[in-house]
């Protein structure tokens, strides 16, 4: 099949997203833009933690723009040894009409393993349409955040659920090191409909936490529901041997829940 003017190939499209994404928080002074692997607008964390000072602020705070889209000629994992590979996809006929963006919130309601500290993540990265929340577990041992974003670049992709979700995936620009271990579809978040279908994916790595790095174990999911603009990412940065298991992990998603759109299986 041969692509016409009107039929951009998935690479070009995901370039065009990537960058309408860093321009626009460029513009706005709200995020830092990078190519990935860059500490640019990252912050130094010297707030106390409640564990003692153990994870008292890592290195580099998660940001806003280092949830979404990775570099855009990457498989859905660009660590060395990731598993799974980025779903195939055409691209769909571009939306012409104009697009008022709709009102998803987000909320946990589960605080059996962490409670809330945005000292963990880069709050000037927020946009006008996001919420960006970070955590830490009560064992003092894992940090994570929760990022709702919505923007008109991702509603105009052309792209699927599915591949967009996909693209989410990599944190490695939340680390030094980044190799996913395994990936599963999960429908556990809950939606306007009920759930809401999205990656996960388990990882190791390493992070440089205040006192310097470490070996890390954790989890990323990520949901991409186009037709609302919705990025929707959560992940959690554990040390090795300290973290949480696959089950509590899935315990803490399903006490998510976001309001204002209803997202369904991914792909439909």
């Amino acid at each position: 099949m041969t692509l016409g003017p009107h039929c951009p190939t998935r690479t070009r499209v995901l370039r065009a997203l990537a960058t309408g994404l860093c321009l626009t928080s460029c513009l706005t002074g709200l995020a830092a833009c990078s190519s990935g692997g860059d500490d640019s607008g990252t912050e130094v964390g010297t707030a106390p933690s409640a564990d003692g000072g153990v994870l008292s602020a890592a290195t580099a705070r998660p940001s806003i723009e280092q949830t979404r889209l990775p570099s855009p000629t990457a498989t859905a994992s660009t660590a060395s040894g990731g598993l799974g590979t980025r779903p195939t996809d055409a691209p769909k006929v571009q939306p012409t009409a104009s697009w008022t963006p709709p009102e998803v919130h987000f909320y946990n309601e589960n605080w059996s393993y962490w409670y809330q500290d945005d000292s963990v993540t880069n709050q000037n990265s927020i946009t006008s349409q996001g919420n960006f929340e970070g955590y830490r577990t009560h064992v003092g041992t894992c940090i994570g955040f929760a990022t709702r974003d919505i923007d008109e670049a991702t509603h105009l992709s052309g792209l699927s659920d599915e591949v967009l979700s996909a693209s989410l995936l990599d944190g490695s620009t939340n680390m030094d090191i980044f190799t996913e271990t395994s990936r599963e579809r999960i429908s556990v978040v809950r939606d306007d409909g009920g759930t809401l279908e999205g990656y996960n994916v388990t990882y190791t790595g390493t992070y440089t936490w205040a006192d310097g790095p470490g070996e890390i174990h954790g989890y990323r999911f990520a949901r991409t529901v186009s037709n609302a603009g919705l990025n929707f990412v959560v992940m959690l940065i554990c040390r090795a041997g300290d973290e949480m298991t696959l089950e509590q992990w899935h315990e803490v998603l399903a006490g998510m829940r976001l309001t204002g759109v209803s997202g369904g299986p991914m792909g439909e």
